[in-house]
């Protein structure tokens, strides 16, 4: 019998006396080597609610044996930024759910390339990254959202933004992010206006260093300062 247990996440999801398994399911427990010995399945909707069943070996059904109600973390990690190109969307939602992001908001800057995302297929993307860092909550993954909409709908955006700029006077540190949401543009860079309307709503400038950094490598770059900061406090 395996002894950890193997999770599936199924967003909506409620508990219910009986689990059958989907034929992905079914096939990633082929992949890891238990279908064919009992084990036990836990499955979470990604809001706190984790039901655990137990299914016997070569079944594709199981029985509910326990239910549990998790809290969310206080803390949370808002990145957002320009949609990156190609796959490197996906490797960002992947890596970016591991370090702890809990709200992906992508936005649309002049200089933007890209300016769609499928959300649905992000979320599945978020789920294995959950199920591989053990985590309980999906990210929310929201947007596009047009950057100067975005900035006027805060009440207070010196003290809940910061951008991360390449010209920026300060250095970023995990203690300057807790508790911002943190904004990383398009590759093109930012248009005169979209930085004027930064100034006037004071939301500070800080910059990652003197090289110039990717969509995705500057998010993480921020999500690893933030988890720094956490593991320290």
């Amino acid at each position: 019998m395996s002894e950890n247990p193997t999770v599936f996440f199924r967003v909506g999801s409620v508990p219910e006396q009986k689990l059958r398994l989907d034929p992905e399911e079914i096939s990633h427990l082929k992949a890891l080597r238990v279908f064919a010995e009992d084990k036990v399945v836990q499955l979470k909707d990604g809001r706190g609610s984790v039901s655990t069943y137990q299914i016997p070996a070569g079944k594709k059904e199981g029985d509910l044996v326990q239910t549990a109600r998790i809290e969310p973390s206080k803390q949370t990690f808002q990145l957002a930024s320009a949609v990156p190109k190609g796959n490197r969307l996906e490797w960002l939602i992947q890596k970016g759910t591991e370090l702890g992001i809990t709200h992906f908001i992508f936005l649309v800057f002049g200089h933007s390339d890209r300016k769609e995302v499928n959300p649905d297929r992000l979320l599945r993307v978020a789920a294995e990254a959950c199920s591989q860092s053990h985590r309980d909550f999906l990210p929310e993954i929201i947007g596009p959202i047009q950057f100067i909409k975005f900035v006027e709908s805060f009440s207070k955006p010196s003290k809940e933004l910061l951008l991360l700029n390449p010209e920026g006077k300060i250095s970023a540190n995990p203690e300057l992010l807790q508790g911002r949401t943190v904004i990383v543009g398009p590759e093109g860079g930012f248009r005169k206006e979209e930085l004027e309307l930064c100034n006037v709503k004071n939301i500070p400038n800080v910059n990652a260093g003197s090289s110039i950094l990717r969509i995705e490598t500057a998010g993480l770059y921020a999500a690893s300062l933030f988890r720094l900061g956490q593991l320290e406090e």
